[in-house]
Parts: C-alpha cells; structure tokens; sequence
C-alpha cells in the first residue's frame, strides 16, 4: 500500500475547499447511530461525590505534587507542577487531600497509576479566577503557555495535549474543527454544540489568534441538524473579528469520519502520509469540546475540571450528558442515573466501535471519557464465538486507512513484529471497522491493541538498553579521562616537587641519586649472593672429596703395610703392624677432622679455623705418644708369652682408645649436626670392631703356632677375660654417650663375638687338629675381610653422597656459639689426656 504525498495546501486547494468542494475516504461503515437516546435533553450537573481520584501519572512520568495529605483543597487549585510536555491536574472541587495512592485507571489496560484523592466538603469552593487581559493582545506562546497550565488536552478520545499542536504555528493555512461526532450513541459535542455554540466560536477566535490561518472550517455529520442550525444562529449574532474564512461544512454521516486522518481527507482530498502530523503539512484539528475548554481557561480563567459525558444506553433508566467533574466515580454516575446491574450486557467507555469494557465502576471519570454505555443483552447480544478466518476481504473493503486487516491478524498471532511493522500496523486507527463487518465474528481490533502492545514494549526495551549502553560507554570514557588527569596531575605534582628540591639544594637532585645509590647497593648484593651460591657448593664439595680420598689412601696403606708384616716375623710385627694400623688410621681420622673443621669454618670466620687446628694439633700430639707407649711396650717382649700377654693388652688398649676417641668424635660433631655426629660414631665403631677382630685372629694364629698348647691355654684365658672387660666398659662408655639408637644391638653382638672367640680359643687346647682349624678360620677371616673391605667402600661412597647433601646445611649450623664448642672441645681433650696418663700407669 502506497500513500499519496502531499505537501502544504496551495492557495488553489483552498479555493476548493471553499468552494463547497468535498472528497471521500476510502472504505467505512454504517452502523446503528442510537444517537436520539441521550440527544434530546439538555446538559445537567452530575453532582459532587463523596470522593474524587485524579490520576496524575502520565505514560510512567509522575509530577511534581504541589499537596500532601492532609492538605485542603479548593476547586481549581494546581496539584501538580507543569513537567515536560505534560499538563497540569487540578482539583475538580473543594475537600482535602485524602490521600495519594495508585488507583485503577480508565484504561484499556486496567492499570494503576500514581493518583490523589480528595475527599469533597459538598461547598465546591472554587479559587479566585482571574480573568486574564484580552487575548489579542496577548503573544500567542503566552496563551499556549496558559492553555498549558489550564490542563487542557484532546477532548475527542485522544488525550493529545493541546498546546503541542498549537505550538507549531508557522505555516498554517488551514484549522479544522472536529464536530462530525460519529461513534454511534455519543451526543456529548451535539449537546454542547445546541447549547454553548457563542462559546465555541468565541474559542475558534482564541485559535485564530494563536495560528493565524487563512481557512476555519467546522466539520459537523448531517445526522446533527440542531447543532448545524445552532451554529450559524450564533454566527449571526456574535460579531466575529476574524480574518480568516469561516465555513461551517455539514459532510456525510460516515463511520469513521470524525477521525482525524479520514475527516482531512474528506475536507482536503488528501491523505496524511504515515508518520507525518497534520501540522507538519499545514492543518490543525481541534475537537468542539477542546474549542471550548480554551475560550474557558483563556477568557474566563478557567482550568479543566469537568466535561461534559454521556449516560446511554437501555440498562440505564435514566439517559443523557452530564457536566462530570474529573475523578468522579463511575459508580456514583451510575447510581445517580438509576442502572440496572441485573439488565446490563456489560459496562463500555466510549463508543461501541471504539470503546473498551470494564468491569466495575470503581474507576474514575478521566479528560478523555465522553461516554459511558450500559447495554442490555437484547440491545447489544453477546457476540458469537469467533471463527476461523474465510479470507473473503471484506475487512480490507471496510478498512479507512487502506491495511489489510487479514495479514495483520495472522501476523499479530504470530507475533511476527517485523511483518506487522511492514504491514503499517501503527497506521491502524482502531476504529472497529473491520471487526464490525467480520463474517466471522474475529475481534481484530483486541489482536491489534495487544500486537501494539508488545511492539511498543520490544521499542521501549531496546531504548533503555541503548541508553545504558551509551551511559556505559560514557562512564567508560570519564573514568579513563580521569585516571589520565590523575596521571597527568601527579606528574605535574611530582616534577613541581623536584624542582623544588633542586632549588633548595643548590640544582642537585637528591631522590635521583638515592635512586641511584639503592639500585647500585642492591645489584652489588646480587651479584655476591650469585657468587656465594655458585663457590659454596662447589668448594664444599671439593673439599668433601679430598677428605675421602684421604681416608681411602689411609686405609690402603694400613691395610698393605700389614699384609707385608705377615710375612716376617708372627708374633712381635704383627702386633707392631697393628699399632701402625691404628696410629695412621687414628692420624688420618684426625688430619680429615682437621681439614673438615678448617674446610667448613673458614667460610664462616678466623675464630673457628683457630680452633679447629687446636683440635688438631692436640690430636696428633694423642696419638704420637699412645703409637710411643704402645711401641715402647711392644720392643720389651722377648719371649712369646710376653708378646701375647702384651698384645692382649695392646688390643684392649686401642678399644679403649678407639671408645674415646669416638665419644670425643661425637661430642665434637654434636656441635655440627646431630645426624652426621650419629653416622660418624656408627663408621668409627664398624671400623675399630673390625680391627680388632682382625687383630685377634692373627695374633691368635700367630701364637698358636709357636706356643705350647699350655701357655696359649693361659693366654687364651688372659685375653677372653680382657675381651670381656674391654667389652663391657664399651658397652657401659656406648650406654652413657647414647650416640646412636643401636648402641645395646651392637654391645650383644660384640659379646657374641667375643664368646666366640673364647670358645675358639679353648678348642684350641687340642694339638691335632689344631694347623687345620688355624687355617679354615684363616680362610674365613680372609673372606670376611674382602667381604667387609666391599661393604666399607660402599659405606665409604654413602657417607661421601651424605656429607656432600648436609654440607650447606652443617656450615649453616656451624656458625653457633664458638665460645661453647671451644669449652667443650677443651674439656674432651683434658679428659682424653687424664685418660692417656691413666692408661700408661698401668
């Protein structure tokens, strides 16, 4: 559908329409007026109810409120404050404030709005009305503004506010006034029109003044004749100053005709475009009650209070116009012209084409309300069901506005708003043209009110979600813009500050070079820290190594300068062979001890090197005079029975020692780390056992081979009672120290083994088997030596792994109280010393 464009009227156009000239709309209908009803009594006073409600609220916008509760109002008093393009409420009579609360409004919709409630006094006191000057001298945006506060809008059904039409008052050429009046049953503007018709031209001149057009033509339907002839009466008597041209057109009766867009037409033979306003192209439409509420309120100094209502319908007993004041109940009307509750079909507002129903008359009289309808059942039947659509066209012949009502029906119920709005659904007037002619009985205006509806709802979401949108950008770019003024801000602050400490400093900028000073502070500390971490280790560890190479090399030299002894002389060099052993091996454990002390201490401080050379030297020193007493001891046997009663006690004499020397081991290296003290006891007490036993065996064999049996008997004895003696002050000394956890294991099996050997020594009393059993038991200490000699390597590489893994930890540990170890180290060495002395005594 394609709508013919139109621009401003011409002056040839207007010559037309004054000529008489008129044109037609495109469908219509001609449904039954019932007019003659409420037509033929005069206006009356409805009366003051007991309450009213004014709503206030206005599409979601809620004033300003110029009362509170409690307050005493007086009729005409503002309540609200003039906001936006809205008008202002006023009290329709005086009372006070009852209350201010959300009440149903005369809506289709039902909804509540914001209202306030006055509880009348029945005095109806009005305000002082003060008439204003003479509205021809008066500016035209002073009597817009004063149209504004009167609070008037379109009393046709619309509700548009009146000043914006007026507002727009370049170009006008041609003002129409809408009396056509054409929903069947509605009388309101016929009455007012017989009654009031000097009014309402007095009105027209208000609008003349204010738009200044070159046409005025009142638009009356020929079913009105009494209103037709009441009007040019009136014109004959008033004496107009107008100087635009007046006509008084009677057109067709025509539903819909009195519709804005179709009674243009009908006046103009144009159509409006969709999406344009007739003051857009030149023409402003007033309906006759609106014409009267401006010569009120501009001449008289009147707002809005009242209008005038018909009460129609055959459940009413009683019918006609009213002057209702605004937020009268509907209820109070009803009561006040008898209805009939049980009779009535159902209550309509407005017209039967285009009004809407509700359900109880607890809802107030609003500006746009011009008619109440109460229908019985017979007079207006309860429509039947609705039906499925026939496609037989007849509501796109009846349709004014050029649509295709079928396609907007199955669109609305599908809910298609895309192909609605490509149908031109806003073009829809709602005038029930189509409904009214449906064959089979489709409501189709109810399908496109809630189709607007929703449409309407989809727009306003979408506008509230663009806007917090770009108020989310918005506050985006303040903060942003913030945070670079901050930035830029302190910068300024900052360098203000430098410049300010140059000066007082004589140009130098101090925070530079602290700057300077605490980066280069911090890269000299990193770079020693990269150095200790990276030297620790490695000559940690280098150290380590070189300890165990020592002990190794120790070891093999021992263990070869003994197996050379065996074979010279049995008796004196094995034992001297053993003293050897023990001296280099006690001299290598003390050089490591030494080089440990030395290795891990002189990474901590001087004080700590001091004292372990002390350690050391006194060590040597031990073990230099115990290797003399001992060699001395040894040289002074002659005879074999000497050499085996001195090796016995050479024997018991290095347990003892070797039982010191771990206790004074273990007392050192308490100071280090408990673990490493523990697995340092546990290696020396392994190794000292195993030269023992090895000792004995070979002094054994040696002295059974060259003795008699006798005096090894003798010997034998000797030496078990000393073994015994030796092992019991061992166990005793392990008890007391309690180096390790297994100290008891170990003393049982030290017993054990020297049980053994008693028992081999007393088999040993018998001369024929004796070679034999040397020789086996020679076998198996060989075989134990080797098999030994493999685990101590492999102790030997455990213990490296283990004192590599707690290096850093023991020089952590050994940075401790240096004065304490001092102490204890003196101690351990005056003890060893007592010891040595006692030892040589005896």
């Amino acid at each position: 559908m394609t709508t013919q464009s139109i621009n401003l009227l011409s002056e040839e156009q207007l010559a037309h329409i004054s000529s008489g000239k008129q044109w037609n709309f495109h469908g219509g209908v001609h449904p039954q007026e019932n007019k003659i009803q409420s037509s033929g009594s005069a206006i009356c006073d409805a009366g003051i109810p007991e309450f009213l409600v004014i709503g206030i609220e206005h599409k979601g916008h809620s004033p300003e409120l110029l009362v509170k509760v409690g307050d005493p109002v007086l009729k005409g008093q503002a309540l609200t404050k003039v906001y936006g393009a809205m008008v202002v409420q006023h009290a329709s009579s005086s009372g006070i404030v009852y209350a201010v609360e959300k009440r149903t409004d005369l809506h289709p919709s039902g909804l509540a709005v914001l209202s306030i409630v006055i509880k009348t006094d029945g005095l109806d006191r009005s305000i002082a009305y003060n008439k204003p000057d003479n509205f021809r001298n008066t500016p035209s945006a002073a009597l817009i503004e004063t149209i504004q506060h009167a609070g008037i809008v379109g009393l046709g059904g619309a509700g548009f506010p009146s000043h914006l039409k007026l507002s727009h008052t370049d170009g006008i050429k041609l003002l129409i006034i809408n009396a056509a009046e054409c929903e069947p049953y509605i009388t309101a503007d016929d009455r007012l029109m017989q009654e009031h018709a000097q009014e309402v031209f007095q009105g027209i001149e208000v609008l003349e003044h204010i738009l200044q057009p070159k046409l005025i033509v009142i638009a009356v339907e020929d079913n009105k004749p009494e209103a037709v002839e009441a009007l040019h009466l009136a014109l004959q008597k008033i004496q107009l100053t107008l100087k635009a041209e007046l006509i008084i057109r009677t057109i067709p009766t025509l539903y819909p005709s009195g519709s804005e867009k179709q009674l243009i037409e009908i006046i103009t033979g144009r159509q409006t475009p969709l999406g344009k306003h007739p003051t857009e192209l030149g023409i402003v439409m007033q309906n006759v009650g609106t014409v009267f509420a401006i010569k009120e309120a501009v001449i008289n100094g009147k707002p809005l209070t009242s209008r005038i209502v018909t009460l129609t319908g055959d459940a009413l007993r009683k019918k006609g116009n009213a002057s209702v004041r605004i937020g009268t109940p509907i209820q109070y009307l009803l009561d006040k012209y008898q209805f009939n509750s049980d009779a009535a079909q159902k209550l309509i507002i407005g017209g039967p084409m285009m009004g809407f129903s509700i359900s109880h008359g607890d809802i107030p009289v609003t500006k746009t309300c011009n008619c109440i309808l109460a229908p019985t059942a017979q007079e207006m039947p309860v429509p039947p069901a609705e039906m499925p659509c026939i496609r037989c066209g007849e509501c796109a012949h009846a349709c004014p506005a050029l649509l295709l009502p079928q396609q907007l029906l199955w669109y609305s119920q599908s809910k298609d708003h895309d192909k609605l709005n490509d149908y031109n659904l806003s073009a829809c007037i709602e005038c029930g043209a189509c409904a009214f002619v449906c064959p089979s009985n489709i409501p189709l205006v109810e399908y496109y009110r809630i189709a607007k509806a929703e449409i309407n709802t989809a727009v306003q979401e979408a506008k509230k979600a663009e806007t917090a949108r770009i108020r989310h950008e918005n506050r985006e770019a303040r903060l942003e813009q913030a945070k670079i003024d901050r930035q830029a801000k302190h910068k300024q602050a900052a360098e203000k500050r430098k410049q300010q400490l140059k000066k007082k400093n004589g140009g130098e900028d101090l925070i530079a070079a602290a700057l300077a000073r605490a980066k280069a502070k911090k890269s000299d500390s990193t770079e020693n820290e990269n150095n200790e971490q990276t030297n620790t280790p490695k000559s940690a560890a280098a150290a380590a190594v070189a300890r165990a190479k020592a002990k190794k090399a120790a070891l093999a030299e021992a263990a070869s300068e003994s197996t050379a002894a065996d074979t010279t002389d049995k008796p004196k060099n094995d034992a001297v062979a053993a003293a050897i052993a023990r001296t280099k091996a006690k001299k290598a454990a003390a050089q490591q001890n030494s080089q440990s002390d030395t290795g891990e201490e002189t990474q901590v401080e001087p004080k700590k090197a001091a004292v372990a050379a002390a350690i050391a030297r006194a060590k040597a020193k031990k073990a230099a005079a115990q290797e003399k007493s001992e060699t001395a001891a040894e040289e002074t046997q002659v005879d074999p029975k000497k050499a085996a009663v001195a090796a016995a006690i050479a024997r018991a004499k290095a347990k003892k020692a070797a039982a010191q020397e771990k206790s004074e081991t273990a007392a050192e290296e308490t100071q280090v780390d408990p673990k490493k003290a523990a697995v340092a006891a546990a290696i020396a007490r392994a190794k000292a056992k195993k030269a023992a036993a090895q000792q004995n065996s070979e002094t054994a064999i040696g002295e059974e081979a060259q003795v008699d049996p006798k005096k090894t008997a003798v010997a034998a004895a000797i030496a078990r009672a000393k073994a015994k003696k030796a092992a019991a002050q061992q166990k005793s000394e392990t008890a007391s120290a309690e180096e390790t956890p297994a100290a008891p294991k170990k003393a049982a099996v030290a017993a054990a083994i020297a049980k053994a050997k008693a028992k081999k020594a007393a088999s040993q009393n018998e001369p024929d088997n004796s070679t034999v059993i040397a020789a086996r038991e020679k076998r198996k200490e060989q075989a134990r030596l080797h098999k030994q000699e493999k685990q101590e390597q492999k102790d030997e590489r455990q213990t490296k792994e283990t004192v590599e893994n707690n290096l850093d930890t023991a020089v952590e540990k050994n940075s401790t109280a240096a004065e304490d170890k001092k102490a204890k180290i003196a101690a351990a060495v005056a003890k060893a010393k007592a010891k040595q002395t006692a030892q040589k005594d005896q």
